[in-house]
């Protein structure tokens, strides 16, 4: 694996995409918790996925380039929860 590696921290990532969405306050405050429960889980398993993939297309030893990246993204972009 590459020295500078990109490993997210689920968790922490998890937490930072929940305090930075909005949800609006016109809701009841169980609708508001499903939102965040479900942006949270989303994000935590976006998260290691992408960490999957980074572990798949960098086990070669080979450095990480931008466009290695960009194809990283793409394929997590194109996948949804029902392909993993």
């Amino acid at each position: 694996m590459p020295q500078d590696d990109l490993h997210l921290d689920q968790k922490k990532f998890a937490e930072l995409v929940v305090g930075s969405h909005q949800v609006s306050d016109e809701l009841d405050p169980e609708a508001i918790v499903k939102r965040k429960l479900t942006l949270y889980l989303t994000a935590y398993y976006m998260a290691e996925r992408f960490n999957g993939l980074q572990d798949e297309t960098f086990t070669d030893g080979t450095e990480p380039t931008s466009a290695s990246y960009r194809a990283l993204l793409k394929q997590l972009q194109d996948e949804k929860f029902g392909d993993w």
